[in-house]
Order: structure tokens, then C-alpha cells, then sequence
């Protein structure tokens, strides 16, 4: 058996206007920040796909902000930042 090397994740929350030139970039959302304080998550979040459909269907999943938006308009809510996420080697 082999053993994995544990890896710590350090998440940022970045104002939605700076986090335009990071998704622009390549770099993928961990999670949307909402102003009805519902969380959504993205593509980064390392869930199983699975879990991934659940969430989706609740509207708590989105690939892009396009979508995180189109869901957050649905609701009557707005994103105001985006979550990324950078692995990094446990200690």
C-alpha cells in the first residue's frame, strides 16, 4: 500500500472585480461569495461528481461565474467575491 502525502488547502477570498483577471487567467473558483450567504461551490472545490449533481440541482454548484451568477439573479442575490484555493504540503 502506498501512502498518500497529506496536503494541507489554503483558501483566499478575492473581490469580485480583482477575481475577474484570475479567472481570466485559468485559475478555478473554489466557491462563489453570496450576498444571501448561501454557499456555492465551484469546480475547485474537489468534491465527488456525484455530490457535485446534488449540489447543482439545490443550485449550490456552478462551473463559471456566468453560471454562479445566473443562479445568484435567480434568488435575488448578488456574487460579491470568489474563493480560490491553493494546495499546498502539510507540515
Amino acid at each position: 500500500m502506498v501512502a498518500k502525502e497529506a496536503k494541507s488547502m489554503m483558501t483566499t477570498l478575492v473581490d469580485i472585480e480583482d477575481a475577474r483577471e484570475r479567472l481570466a487567467s485559468g485559475e478555478l473558483p473554489y466557491a462563489f461569495e453570496i450576498s444571501d450567504h448561501v454557499t456555492m461551490v465551484g469546480p475547485a472545490c474537489g468534491f465527488g461528481a456525484e455530490y457535485l449533481r446534488y449540489l447543482r440541482a439545490e443550485g449550490r454548484y456552478a462551473e463559471d461565474l456566468e453560471e454562479a451568477t445566473l443562479q445568484a439573479d435567480a434568488r435575488g442575490a448578488a456574487i460579491t467575491g470568489i474563493w480560490f484555493v491553493k494546495q499546498q504540503p502539510a507540515p
